[in-house]
């Protein structure tokens, strides 16, 4: 091998190692651009409430149903209020005999969503109230919207289950056979804005 192939091959060496710097260096540089890029979102939570009622009759087989909520992508579920309400058909309390036998029925409700479980008995009106922190509004920097879209949808309580039975007890007469009654649930919930700052 003669000078001139020693001098080549080492021109080519400088010139791969030069290639490489090159390489590196710009791959660092597009890292820096990249981060230079990111943009500060606001996310702030519009609060909202809805409410389904159903009517129907409880008797001594007693009555159950299951209420799907569903809402949008990134709507946060915080807090769902259970209402049942009737009267008596026949109440005899205080006519005839000293006693109540007013009919007293016994409410269970369930979210799991919500880790929620309760019961509770009464006359006339029972309420029951699950209630979880709100969502607080905050600031991030991201490189984009879709990150902040995909953060909400993580934190989301947007699809709740809420399941109730009903059961009664009668007055000891042949003729009761129950009582008609009202269930509310209001549901709280928030919905996400999120501005550019």
């Amino acid at each position: 091998m003669d000078r001139q192939d020693k001098m080549v091959i080492m021109a080519g060496i400088v010139i791969l190692i030069i290639s490489l710097a090159g390489i590196v260096y710009h791959e660092k540089t597009y890292v820096a651009s990249e981060e230079v890029k990111k943009v500060s979102y606001r996310v702030s939570w519009r609060e909202y409430s809805d409410e389904i009622v159903d009517n129907g009759y409880v008797g001594k087989d007693g009555w159950q149903n299951n209420y799907e909520i569903v809402l949008g992508d990134n709507a946060y579920i915080y807090q769902v209020e259970i209402k049942v309400e009737w009267s008596d058909d026949l109440n005899f309390h205080g006519i005839i005999l000293p006693w109540n036998w007013s009919d007293k029925i016994d409410v269970s409700a369930s979210i799991d969503e919500l880790q929620f479980s309760q019961s509770a008995s009464g006359y006339e009106k029972i309420e029951l109230d699950v209630t979880k922190e709100k969502p607080k509004d905050f600031i991030a920097e991201t490189q984009s919207k879709e990150e902040i879209n995909e953060m909400l949808k993580d934190m989301a309580i947007n699809h709740i289950n809420c399941s109730i039975d009903l059961s009664i007890a009668t007055k000891p007469i042949f003729f009761d056979r129950g009582n008609d009654f009202t269930v509310y649930i209001i549901y709280h919930y928030c919905i996400p804005e999120i501005e550019s700052m």
